[in-house]
């Protein structure tokens, strides 16, 4: 694996903020792999990216069908914990950079497959990185994009983060959030007759909240809104999850895009 390399451009806040969440929050990796091979359509490809890759988790999937992987992410302390989960599993074929996906340095049409599941949406400016990552595939490469469902509830939703990023921060706050939403959550998932409403993949009801209520920064997309954007940028897309959560207010789409030639 190659050392991770730096970039000069940084959105420092998400950065600060993942520097401390996925460290911590690992994902389940044989429940992430089932669900990553359920999305992807491709069994083998040679170059693929895994643009924010966070914990790692999903490079070392991509690692088992693409020849090359490149994960990017804005932290260093999510680089150094991928890096780990890689040697766990023993995967040397994926280098990592430390970039800010706003301003991308990797060349042009160069994946075959890009993967981008639930981080663009992340940044700043989410469009920016999209141009980004349609610009790094190649002509005929693949792109899985995930990204943030935006329903009646979303301002609501945005309401409840700001507040808790303004007033309810401090670490006693933040576990009272956490394990409060948290309390929510079982109690309406038995009401509806679940056992519980956790991502399978996921380690704690509490670890999802915190990724949904304290992130610097959100956007919400409809899908028709979504799809029509990567038309724009040359992308033929198609929804191939409407809802990956179990709760349609709080739940990520993702589309399968086929970059033009």
């Amino acid at each position: 694996m190659a050392n991770t390399e730096k970039s000069v451009r940084i959105d420092y806040e998400t950065q600060q903020f993942y520097d401390e969440y996925w460290p911590k929050y690992v994902p389940y990796y044989q429940q992430t792999r089932e669900y990553m091979f359920r999305t992807i359509r491709e069994r083998h490809t040679h170059v693929a990216l895994d643009a924010g890759c966070g914990h790692g988790v999903c490079s070392v999937v991509l690692s088992e069908i693409a020849d090359h992987v490149t994960a990017v992410d804005i932290s260093q302390a999510c680089l150094t914990t991928a890096q780990e989960v890689a040697g766990r599993h023993a995967r040397n074929n994926i280098r990592f950079l430390n970039q800010d996906l706003q301003f991308l340095s990797l060349e042009d049409d160069q994946f075959d497959l890009v993967w981008c599941w639930g981080v663009a949406m992340m940044a700043p400016d989410p469009v920016k990185v999209i141009r980004n990552l349609v610009r790094v595939c190649k002509p005929n490469g693949v792109i899985y994009l995930g990204l943030y469902k935006k329903t009646w509830l979303s301002p609501i939703h945005e309401l409840v983060r700001h507040f808790c990023r303004r007033y309810m921060a401090t670490p006693h706050r933040k576990r009272f959030v956490m394990n409060f939403f948290a309390w929510l959550t079982v109690i309406a998932s038995r009401l509806k007759g679940n056992v519980i409403n956790l991502r399978p993949d996921n380690v704690s009801i509490q670890a999802q909240v915190e990724d949904w209520y304290y992130p610097p920064y959100k956007t919400f997309y409809s899908i028709k809104e979504a799809i029509a954007m990567l038309e724009m940028m040359g992308v033929r897309a198609e929804c191939v999850q409407e809802q990956v959560g179990r709760m349609k207010s709080a739940t990520i789409f993702v589309l399968r895009g086929v970059k033009s030639k």
